[in-house]
């Protein structure tokens, strides 16, 4: 019997594991009907989360705590490469355009993190322009809407090739942050369908490695991309932060999540327990 899983992910380097498992039949094999829906803002993903559309997310541990309809768990941390901070060339200026997702997002926490921390030129709410995920922002940037903006690979390397500065990352400000995790409802965590879809994760995501550069490119030009983004996504995938990252949900990483929040943050906000927001581990 095939178990349908709808699965919510941003455009990105960091599901070449999904797409791996999903082109090479790892899912099919078991027993998985795995969709895969491509969101462009956290706002829609949350909202598929909240309406039930969605029955897996692969996202910031960020949204956990944020209030949700349906109560979720992360069930396995996921490496997209180093969140990193690029800005045109011009001279910082107090009316810069810093693009992000939504203000009140991870990804727009390290932002003014690497900015205020490392270039010391912290920015101020109304500098935050909310233009999507990662993809939207990539282009806002190349076309000039914004002045700079956080990216993860393959666009930091475009952006790079295109001339455009890199200011920091989160493992300049951040180190033990969890940039991604797989979230599903806490009431079904358990189920065969959910620990099946994990475990082939993690055997994809092994598989990849195994494979090195070259089979990761492959992987990702098998399912569509053209081969200079595949080509520029590899370093990060295999860099700090990458495809390399420990599967296990730690409390050390939602604590570095849960500071940002506190600090960049709506003031007077209530966090969950971060020990309640850890599901179970695949392998037991």
């Amino acid at each position: 019997m095939t178990s349908t899983l709808t699965v919510a992910v941003f455009p990105g380097a960091g599901d070449v594991h999904l797409y791996h498992a999903l082109d090479s039949g790892h899912f099919a094999r078991a027993g998985l009907d795995v969709r895969l829906v491509e969101v462009v803002s956290s706002d829609e993903q949350n909202a598929g989360w909240d309406d039930g559309s969605f029955d897996v997310l692969h996202t910031s541990p960020d949204h956990l705590l944020r209030s949700r309809t349906r109560d979720p768990v992360a069930v396995r941390a996921e490496g997209i490469g180093e969140l990193a901070v690029y800005r045109s060339r011009k001279e910082p200026a107090p009316d810069d355009r810093w693009a992000v997702d939504n203000p009140g997002s991870a990804f727009a926490f390290v932002l003014r993190a690497v900015l205020a921390d490392v270039a010391g030129i912290p920015v101020t709410d109304g500098q935050l322009v909310a233009v999507g995920g990662t993809l939207q922002r990539h282009q806002g940037l190349l076309g000039g809407a914004v002045d700079g903006t956080t990216l993860h690979p393959p666009f930091d390397v475009l952006a790079a090739n295109r001339g455009f500065t890199r200011v920091g990352g989160h493992l300049d400000v951040s180190p033990h942050l969890l940039t991604v995790v797989a979230v599903v409802p806490r009431d079904r965590a358990a189920d065969p369908h959910i620990r099946s879809y994990l475990a082939v994760c993690r055997a994809s995501t092994q598989e990849l490695l195994a494979s090195g550069a070259a089979g990761i490119e492959r992987a990702l030009v098998r399912h569509g991309w053209d081969t200079a983004g595949a080509r520029a996504a590899v370093p990060g995938l295999l860099g700090p932060a990458g495809l390399r990252t420990p599967p296990q949900v730690t409390l050390a990483g939602l604590e570095a999540v849960a500071s940002l929040r506190r600090r960049f943050g709506p003031a007077r906000q209530t966090q969950p327990s971060l020990v309640e927001l850890i599901g179970y581990d695949v392998r037991s």
